[in-house]
Parts: structure tokens; sequence; C-alpha cells
């Protein structure tokens, strides 16, 4: 039993260190998403719009959040824990500002994708303004003095402005739930992070995506517990979550 419990530790150990180091995981991870969005994007389970999602790997997809589920329990939880008793909730917000900020480059070329060039003229005057007097974009002064809204934009959404199709519900592991566009979109958005271009030893470049990942994760602790709390069936509803979360944005 032991040697199974170090085998299954090793395992998650080394698949948090390929993610984290990887271009797939250098910005916001979707299995946060998904429950960022729960208050206010899940309906009821068994609505009508639950019923046409096309799930057809739901067994595997099951296994996979079985997996997600005690890897967040079992280890993302716990580092958190530590990670926001260390560093107060200023300080981890202002450092999630700092990382959002770094990664204008990918909001900006959606944005030109998207053929929204203000929202794009928006994002680069955001991105001087915050740089300079916002202190590499630890505050966010283009929102506070300059009323500068920020607005999200990734290549997932302007693959489905294309008119490209989202296709199956996919549940990956570590990652959480997703589907064929949004994956093959987060991995494109994932290589604009200029942070995968830094050159540096592999050591640097893994404790700055592994402190960004965690310190996001630290923002939105608790969501998950709500999300199993609230449903009877927590699978379907990260599912839903994240569908009607991906809709709204794309409708923006």
């Amino acid at each position: 039993m032991k040697r199974g419990r170090r085998f299954e530790g090793g395992v998650i150990c080394l698949l948090i260190f390929i993610l984290t180091s990887s271009p797939v995981l250098t910005s916001t991870s979707a299995f946060n998403m998904a429950f960022a969005a729960t208050r206010q994007a899940i309906e009821p389970e068994g609505a009508p719009s639950a019923a046409k999602i096309s799930d057809p790997y739901e067994h595997s997809n099951r296994a996979i959040f079985e997996f997600n589920d005690r890897l967040y329990f079992g280890v993302l939880k716990p580092v958190t824990r530590v990670y926001s008793f260390l560093f107060p909730l200023q300080l981890r917000e202002a450092i999630y500002r700092g990382f959002h900020n770094l990664v204008f480059p990918s909001r900006f070329i959606n944005f030109m994708l998207q053929g929204k060039p203000d929202k794009a003229a928006n994002e680069a005057a955001r991105f001087l303004i915050n740089s300079t007097m916002g202190a590499a974009g630890l505050f966010d002064v283009a929102q506070a003095v300059f009323r500068l809204e920020n607005y999200e934009a990734d290549f997932g959404q302007t693959l489905a402005l294309w008119g490209l199709r989202s296709g199956d519900f996919l549940m990956v592991p570590v990652l959480g739930p997703s589907d064929p566009r949004d994956l093959f979109g987060y991995a494109v958005d994932s290589a604009m992070d200029p942070l995968y271009w830094v050159p540096a030893v592999w050591w640097v470049t893994f404790c700055a995506q592994s402190g960004k990942f965690t310190n996001y994760t630290s923002l939105h602790g608790g969501e998950y517990e709500e999300l199993k709390k609230a449903s009877l069936d927590p699978y379907i509803a990260a599912r839903d979550a994240y569908i009607q979360y991906r809709k709204h944005l794309i409708s923006k």
C-alpha cells in the first residue's frame, strides 16, 4: 500500500513539474477559470442547456475529474494554504496583476484578430501606463486613475468568433475543463507569454511558472469546494459552469 502511494505521489509531482514548466500552463489555469464563474454561470442541474453539451468521453472525463479532485485536495490546496499564510492578500493580488500585465501581447494580438481595434488600443494604453506608473503592473493605475477598463481576450475566443466549433467536452489532467478549440487556443496564448521566452536556466523558469500558478490558485480558494457542496454531481456542475463561462466570454 505504501509503495503504491509513493508511486502515485511521484506521478503527481512529475505532472505538476512538467505542466507548470511548459507553455500550456503559462497563462490562467482553465481548471480555476471554470470555478471562478460558478456563482454567476452555473444553472440548475438538468437544465435544457446542459443536455446540448457534447460529452461522448464522459467515462474517461469523469476518471480524470476524480484525479484532478484528488490532486486539488492532496497537493494544490495544502500548498496554497501555506502560500496564503506566508503572503498577505494585497501582495498576492499585486503579484497577480504583475503577471497579468506581462501577458499583454496575447490579449493585444487577439483583440486585433477579433477585429476590435478599440479594445486593442485600450489594452496597449493599459500596458504602457501600468508598466511605468503602476510599477511593472503591480498596481492597476490605468483603471484606478484613467478609468481604462480591463478586458480579457484569448485565442479560443478568437477561433469561436471565426466560426470554429468548440467540439466535444474534455477534462484534461491538472488543467481541468476544456474542449479541442479552447485547448488549442490555450496553447497558442501560452506560447505568447513572455515568461516562456525569457532566456534562463530551467529552474528559474520553473519557479516563475509555479509561482504564477500557485498565486492564482490562492486567490480562488474555496470556489471548488462551494461548487461541490452546491451540486449533486460535481462533474456535471463543473462541466456546465465551464461551458456557460466560455459562452459568456465569447458573447462579450
